[in-house]
């Protein structure tokens, strides 16, 4: 680790993901000084794999409300601009159009990005730098305890900071979030096994190339999306780098593509990292029949994967912290202590199915950057004056993210009537997704308009 951190600081971000660097940017554009905040990762570099893949468009909005970055504007001209989502059975019949045109009255953005998250990190790195930011790497944070003036974070190095406000940006498992007390679990008190849907719980997501060029069944100007359900489960593929776009990644030039998948859990435990033989399996029988290397399937042009270069499983669930504000005091009245906030999925966590996790949690962090930086301004000494703007802001995007996670699982619904086209489900859902105002109201609420 070439520069070491502060020890003291009057914000500490924990963590420098999506969620963390944006509050970092939130909280400069916002009037606090630089030296003022300190922002740390567990991570001794930035991630090159992650799962989300798209920023839609209420995303954009916040992020082009942090002025003259230009964050909205790179993603824009670097992402493959999805205009439009087919939702399809394995033969390509359509279920439901998502047409994201159709927003155009309502934003400047009527579409979604398609971008790798790490792509999205390293604009967002571009811009703190760009403010003069810097992230403090390695820094695992193990231990926090109020003092006198703050919360003193302690780390697995050794080292010590102290903030009077502490944003826990540190993930699923945050331990910020541990260990300040905060409860985690999901809003309607289901199990961890039983907050999602058995069926497409566990998943599979792995970035790959192929050997066929798939410009003339997937074209990305303009570009529409693929999700595919099946008595199997769900398939999506997007392009994630492309020529055409400008985007690269891995460092290859050839075009790389996102495959997802469920595997329902009576099917067993997928690999950790399954390789090109599992890979193409599951491609040829849950995939599209256009990008199947399957004869019987794809006749007139099979396709084969080429190239794997990430994948992973990982079982999904839902999750929300009991309160996203705390205030932390010590016993005695010398230990004042400080403030801990929570943002990104350190407060919440769903399915990836509808790509909201990564978007809400940006959303999330321009708004704690606003009012952190307000509170600042009007605290006195202890910090205690005018809490209430910060229990208001919590308590907002707490419902937000509640009303995210009820969304997500009537998705995941969705998604599960659609894989027995036997049952009275499958055919009610597919009758009411014919409806031109569900239709709408289904794009108004990907595009997080509706949920900002």
């Amino acid at each position: 680790m070439s520069q070491q951190p502060p020890t003291e600081a009057k914000v500490l971000i924990v963590g420098a993901g999506p969620s963390g660097l944006t509050t970092a940017i939130a909280l400069l554009k916002n009037g606090i000084p630089l030296q003022d905040i300190v922002i740390v990762d567990s991570v001794l570099s930035e991630e090159h794999s992650s799962r989300a893949v798209v920023v839609h468009a209420a995303t954009l909005e916040a992020l082009d409300s942090l002025d003259s970055l230009g964050c909205a504007e790179e993603l824009i001209s670097v992402g493959i601009l999805q205009q439009r989502l087919h939702v399809q059975d394995g033969n390509g019949s359509l279920f439901v159009l998502n047409d994201f045109t159709k927003l155009q009255p309502y934003t400047k953005f009527p579409f979604a990005c398609v971008i790798s998250q790490a792509h999205t990190e390293m604009v967002l790195h571009k811009a703190l730098e760009a403010l003069g930011g810097h992230v403090f790497r390695p820094l695992t944070a193990v231990g926090m305890k109020p003092v006198g003036n703050g919360l003193e974070i302690t780390f697995e190095s050794g080292q010590v900071i102290t903030a009077r406000y502490v944003i826990a940006a540190d993930g699923a498992r945050s331990v910020i979030r541990s260990i300040s007390g905060i409860k985690y679990k999901d809003p309607q008190g289901l199990e961890k096994d039983r907050s999602v849907d058995a069926r497409t719980s566990q998943m599979i997501l792995a970035d790959v190339s192929f050997q066929t060029n798939l410009d003339d069944v997937l074209p990305i100007n303009p570009y529409t999306g693929r999700f595919t359900i099946g008595p199997d489960g769900f398939f999506l593929i997007v392009p994630l780098a492309h020529p055409k776009s400008n985007s690269t990644l891995y460092g290859t030039s050839e075009p790389v593509y996102r495959i997802g998948f469920s595997i329902p859990l009576a099917k067993g435990e997928a690999p950790s990292r399954p390789g090109l033989e599992v890979l193409q399996k599951f491609v040829d029988t849950q995939g599209p029949k256009f990008i199947s290397s399957d004869f019987s399937r794809n006749p007139n042009k099979p396709v084969h994967l080429k190239k794997v270069y990430w994948s992973t499983r990982f079982r999904t669930h839902s999750a929300i912290a009991d309160t996203f504000f705390k205030r932390i005091r010590g016993e005695t009245k010398e230990e004042n202590g400080g403030i801990v906030m929570l943002v990104g999925d350190a407060a919440h966590i769903h399915s990836p199915v509808g790509g909201q996790g990564m978007n809400l949690g940006i959303r999330d962090a321009v708004g704690l950057g606003v009012v952190v930086a307000k509170h600042i301004q009007s605290a006195d000494a202890t910090i205690d004056t005018n809490l209430q703007i910060l229990q208001d802001f919590a308590e907002n995007r707490h419902d937000k993210a509640s009303n995210q996670i009820a969304m997500t699982k009537r998705f995941a619904w969705f998604v599960g009537s659609l894989m027995n086209p036997w049952s009275l489900q499958y055919w009610g859902v597919y009758l009411l997704a014919r409806l031109p105002f569900l239709k709408d109201k289904l794009v108004w609420q990907l595009s997080g308009l509706g949920n900002p």
